[in-house]
This record gives C-alpha cells, sequence and structure tokens, in this order.
C-alpha cells in the first residue's frame, strides 16, 4: 500500500505545519496587515477577509477548523504557500484535516488527493465510516476509481477490506449498486472478491435498487447469480424480488433453482416453466420445486402435474402432486383419491385423505375431525391441513385436543398450523400454548395469528413473544401491540424498536402507512448514537420516503424538537433537499444560535437558500463571529467551497 509520512510523527507534523503556516502572505489586495479581533468592524472586503480567516485557520489548535482551512486553500487562487500547505497537512493525525486536504487536491486537480483518501481507507486504526464521507464531495468516476484502487491493494488484509466493504453496504448509498457494477466488472480479482463479499451483505428489503443493478449488469456470471439466489431465498416471500428476474444464468441446476425461487417470491410468470421443471427433477429438489409451485398455480398447469402423477414416484412426490392439483379445484382425480384413500398401501392412504378433504370442503369436516385420531401420522397431517384450509370454528376443539395427545413432532406443527389458520378467540386462546415451540417457523406462525387477532387475551403470548431469540417473531410480537394495542404500543415500540431486524421499520411503513407516523417519530428521537441506533436511524429516515406528504412534517417536527446534534444535522440536511425554501428561516436561526457543530452545518447550507438575500448577510456576519469554526465555516462558504 502507497503510504504518506508516518502519522505517528505527530510532533515533527505539527512543527513543520506551524512553520510552513506562519509565513502566509495576504493577498495583494488586502488593505491591513492585521486583522481585528473578532466581532469588531473589518474594512476588509469580505472575500478578503473570507481569505485572511482560512489562512490563519491553518494554524488552528481546533482540527475540525483546521480541515476546513486547508479545503479553502483551493479558492486561495493567490496563495504561493498552497502547495506546500497541503503537502503538510497530508500528514497531519486528523483524519478530518486530511479530509479537508484531500478535497482542496480534488478542486486544484492534484493527482495526490487519491493517495490521502486511500491511506484513509487502509488505516486500520480509522472506521471506514468516519473517511467514506469524504467520496460524496467527489463525482462518482473518481470515487469509485480510489474505492477500487484501495480494495485491489494487495497489502490491504480482507479483514480491512471487509470494514470498508461493510461500511459501503451500511452507508447505503444511491450510488451503492452502481459501484457494485463498476467493481464486478474490474480485471483486478482483488476488487471482484471484494465486491462480491460486498453483494452478500445487501438487503432485499433497504438495497432492492442495488440487487437489480448488479442482477442487470452480470445476469449470465453464476457465481453472482447463485449469491443473488441465497439472498431472495433467505428473504421473507412477502419482499419483492424483482432482480430476479433479469438473471439468465448459463448452469442447468442454478435455471431451475431460479425458477424455484422466483416462484417463492409470488413471480407468477414462471408456472408452466416452473411445472416443467419440476417433472425432470429428482428427490428433494424435485419436492422443493413443487412446494414453490404453491405460491403460483394456476388450473392451465393441471395437466402437467397429472403426467407428473402418471409417471409414479415416491409418497411425497403424489402428495405434493394431488395438492396442487386439488388446490386448483380440480375434482377430475376424486375416484383416484378415493381408491388411495381406501388403499392397503398405509403411505398412500394420506394422499387420498387429503384430496378428497380438500375438494368436498366442509361436507367433508366431520370426516377430517375423525382422521385427526388415525394410526398414521401422515394421514393425521393431511387431516389437519385440510381443517386449516377450512378454517371452521367447529374444528377448534377436535384440534386443541388431538393437540394435547400429539406425539408426533411434524403432525403437531401441521395441527397448531391448522388451528392459527381459524379467526376465532378459542383458537386464539389455543394458540397461546404455543409461543415457545422449538420450530421458529411455527412459533412465527403462531405470533402471527395472535397479532393479527385483535384478541385482548392473545396478548399476553405477544408479550411472551418480545422475548423470543429469533429477531422475525419478535418483530411480529411487535406489529401485533402497534395493529391491536394503542394504549401499550408506545411503550413496546420504545422498548423493542433496536431488537427489530434491519428492514421492519420500512416494512411495517409500506404497510400501515400514516399510523407509523408517531412510530418513525419515536424512532428518530429515541434512538441514540451507537452502531444500532445510527442504523435504524437511518433506516427510519429511509421509511419517511414512504410517506412523501407527512416527511417534511415530521422532519421539521424532529428539528425542533432533538437535542442530538447528529440528527438535527441529518434532518436539517435532508429537510433542505426537500423543501429548501420553506426551511430557510430554521436553517438562518440555526447557523446564528445552536450548539457548534450544529452552526456549522447550517452556515455551510446557506448557499442552498438561492436568493435569500438575509441568507448571505447573515453569512458576511459570521465572518466576525467568536466561535472560530463557525467563522471559518462561514469563510469557506463564502469562498465557495
Amino acid at each position: 500500500m502507497r503510504l504518506l509520512p508516518c502519522l505517528l510523527c505527530t510532533l515533527s507534523s505539527a512543527v513543520a505545519l506551524a512553520v510552513a503556516a506562519s509565513v502566509v502572505p495576504l493577498p495583494a489586495r488586502a488593505a491591513p496587515a492585521a486583522k481585528p479581533a473578532p466581532g469588531a468592524p473589518s474594512k476588509l472586503k469580505p472575500i478578503d477577509q473570507a481569505l485572511y480567516i482560512t489562512r490563519n485557520g491553518i494554524k488552528s489548535a481546533d482540527f475540525h477548523a483546521r480541515g476546513m482551512a486547508y479545503r479553502a486553500l483551493a479558492w486561495d487562487k493567490g496563495n504561493k504557500e498552497a502547495w506546500q500547505l497541503l503537502k503538510d497537512g497530508a500528514t497531519d493525525p486528523q483524519w478530518v484535516v486530511r479530509r479537508g486536504v484531500a478535497e482542496a487536491m480534488f478542486k486544484l486537480k492534484v493527482p495526490q488527493w487519491t493517495q490521502v483518501v486511500h491511506e484513509g481507507l487502509g488505516l486500520p486504526v480509522l472506521n471506514p465510516y468516519e473517511v467514506l464521507p469524504v467520496l460524496d464531495e467527489f463525482p462518482d468516476k473518481d470515487a469509485f476509481a480510489v474505492l477500487a484502487e484501495t480494495l485491489g491493494d494487495k497489502e490491504l488484509d480482507q479483514k480491512q477490506q471487509d470494514r470498508i466493504g461493510s461500511a459501503l453496504v451500511g452507508r447505503n448509498r444511491p450510488n451503492l449498486g452502481d459501484f457494485l457494477k463498476f467493481a464486478l466488472a474490474s480485471k483486478d480479482a482483488l476488487v471482484v472478491q471484494s465486491a462480491q463479499r460486498m453483494v452478500v451483505r445487501l438487503d432485499p428489503v433497504l438495497q432492492g435498487k442495488a440487487l437489480d443493478i448488479v442482477a442487470k449488469a452480470q445476469p449470465q456470471n453464476d457465481a453472482l447469480v447463485k449469491a443473488l439466489l441465497d439472498i431472495a431465498a433467505a428473504a421473507d416471500d412477502r419482499v419483492g424480488a424483482a432482480f430476479l428476474q433479469s438473471l439468465k444464468p448459463k448452469d442447468t441446476a442454478l435455471q431451475a433453482r431460479l425458477l424455484t425461487v422466483r416462484a417463492l417470491h409470488g413471480d407468477r410468470g414462471v408456472g408452466q416453466a416452473l411445472v416443467a421443471s419440476c417433472a425432470v427433477q429428482q428427490g428433494k429438489e424435485q419436492l422443493e420445486c413443487l412446494a414453490a409451485y404453491k405460491r403460483v398455480a394456476d388450473k392451465r398447469d393441471a395437466d402437467a402435474l397429472k403426467s407428473i402423477i402418471a409417471k409414479g414416484g415416491t409418497h411425497e412426490l403424489l402428495f405434493a402432486a394431488y395438492e396442487l392439483i386439488a388446490r386448483m379445484g380440480d375434482r377430475s382425480m376424486a375416484s383416484q383419491a378415493q381408491h388411495l384413500a381406501e388403499s392397503t398401501d398405509t403411505d398412500m392412504r394420506a394422499t387420498g385423505v387429503f384430496y378428497l378433504g380438500w375438494v368436498g370442503g366442509v361436507g367433508r369436516i366431520s370426516e377430517m375431525h375423525e382422521y385427526l385420531d388415525d394410526g398414521i401420522a401422515a394421514v393425521r397431517v393431511a387431516a389437519g391441513r385440510v381443517l386449516g384450509y377450512i378454517a371452521s370454528p367447529i374444528s377448534v376443539a377436535p384440534l386443541r385436543d388431538r393437540l394435547d395427545r400429539e406425539t408426533e413432532e411434524r403432525v403437531k406443527i401441521e395441527l397448531i398450523r391448522a388451528l392459527a389458520a381459524i379467526k376465532h378467540k378459542d383458537a386464539y386462546q389455543g394458540l397461546m400454548f404455543y409461543t415457545r415451540e422449538k420450530d421458529n417457523d411455527v412459533r412465527r406462525i403462531v405470533v402471527r395469528a395472535l397479532a393479527e387477532s385483535g384478541d385482548v387475551q392473545a396478548r399476553q403470548g405477544l408479550q411472551n413473544a418480545l422475548n423470543d431469540n429469533d429477531p422475525r417473531i419478535r418483530a411480529e410480537a411487535v406489529r401485533g401491540f402497534l395493529l391491536s394495542d394503542p394504549a401499550k404500543s408506545v411503550d413496546v415500540w420504545k422498548r423493542m424498536v433496536k431488537k427489530l431486524p434491519r428492514g421492519t421499520v420500512i416494512d411495517l411503513t409500506r404497510e400501515m402507512t400514516t399510523t407509523m407516523t408517531g412510530f418513525l417519530e419515536l424512532a428518530l428521537l429515541g434512538l441514540g448514537n451507537d452502531d444500532d441506533g445510527t442504523a435504524l436511524r437511518e433506516e427510519a429516515l429511509l421509511a419517511l420516503h414512504l410517506l412523501p406528504q407527512e416527511e417534511p412534517i415530521l422532519l421539521d417536527k424532529v428539528l425542533n424538537t432533538t437535542e442530538d446534534e447528529d440528527l438535527r444535522i441529518r434532518v436539517l440536511r435532508q429537510l433542505v433537499e426537500l423543501q429548501p425554501a420553506k426551511v430557510g428561516v430554521q436553517v438562518k436561526s440555526l447557523a446564528l444560535a445552536s450548539p457548534t457543530r450544529v452552526r456549522v452545518a447550517a452556515t455551510r447550507l446557506l448557499t442552498k437558500l438561492k436568493g435569500d438575500k438575509e441568507a448571505g448577510e447573515i453569512l458576511v456576519k459570521l465572518l466576525d463571529e467568536t466561535d472560530e469554526r463557525v467563522r471559518i465555516a462561514a469563510a469557506l462558504t463564502l469562498l465557495g467551497g
């Protein structure tokens, strides 16, 4: 890795910096040789005053001020010492100072800016989250090039590469997908490998756009296709996965898996192709294929399913095929099903029982109740599945009775699923006993049923689920309180929001829309600045985009409520992007009176208030500000930086 002079030589660097900065000349047009004390009247023109302030700022003990002063060198056209000052600044021990140096170098078209950023990203002592914001100041072409140069550095260990990649994914900037496309096309194997490790970290809820760009960029890259299929397969089936439609793998097995995963996400366009694929697959893959087909089943494919039955196969395969035909409402297999139900082949009886029960509906409900006590476990599974489909309250008592006596785990799971499908208070009371089942998927089904019940007694089950080890189940419990318990939902939300899996806040906002406005406000105001809090805050701000009418109103409220400086700055910037004219009063007010960091951010935003004469006057006034950091921020902004 290319290194600048050692940053650990702090003392010698500081001396060199002081010597270089102490001989800074004033531009020829500047009149006085000394600057009046801050706040005193000045005879300098604002531009000359700004130059004076930034030149002296290079000697500042405040490294944030020093960084802005270095950045201002790009606009200090008369400074013959600028290049030497930038070289000295590149060895400063503080990253925020070197960031200002890099930004000035870039503006001046000095290629060494890449070296400064490269070193910052490569240092293990620096958090990449601190360094990456500098790239937001540069065009994508230049930012991508320096990122690729860093990730391709052979002296950089994989741990540091992964730290950078994790931060890039975590920041989730709009150009993330474009960078991954750029990196995956690199001729450097290290860069490609780093990009591939980043891809597997992408979240389909938060980063669907990036996934779509990656899929379209390399639709036939089988290694990449496999990674994207793994992401989609692991995602909740309610989450959209439009990026799958762009994939065109060359490997036959991946082609088959692509059809299966697309079906799991409800893509009905793959129905016929999926049935054809199921017909030629074998074993476990064939059963997974038929299970996925349930999501996209179409009556027009019944004949293809019957051809699978005609070929014969295991009882699991025949059960899956008969189940699909029954779900289509096709009654043409009734005689064959009756024969199976009466067969001496015990493995096949379940198939006949299921088919007859499903197509017979309520008319067969009494028979299904009797089959719950059948000696063959598969038959009890079939009866439970049919009763869940019919979902009649009269089945609650037989199901609960059988559950009390059931010893087979797979049967127990099916009976719980059936009970969860019945919308009745007696069913909810029965489900309360199963919020601690071993199977995560079963617990999730139980908690979701309790969440949607609205039943007061079900809330104890939701309360238990708040402490579940599976974050998805905790999310279902929180959703239940939000849906049905206004009195307690606020307390639950405050306590649990940081324990929810990523994407839950967006999911809930998409589902409940304006109901979530107050909860988003609580999320923004009460998360704190640790890594989890910061990540969720960004997600809450992203979720607000789903509520375009409420977004500026809520952001304005948060801006005027929070004392968190990081949040105020983040919200202020977002408001300026949304409606600069309306937020102008707050920007000017915060630039004049607020904590230093907020004042600096507001000062830097004053130029966003196009045509606001008062904003320009405030900027000039701040040149006499006693707070050095604010004074230098105003000078830099006035110069155009």
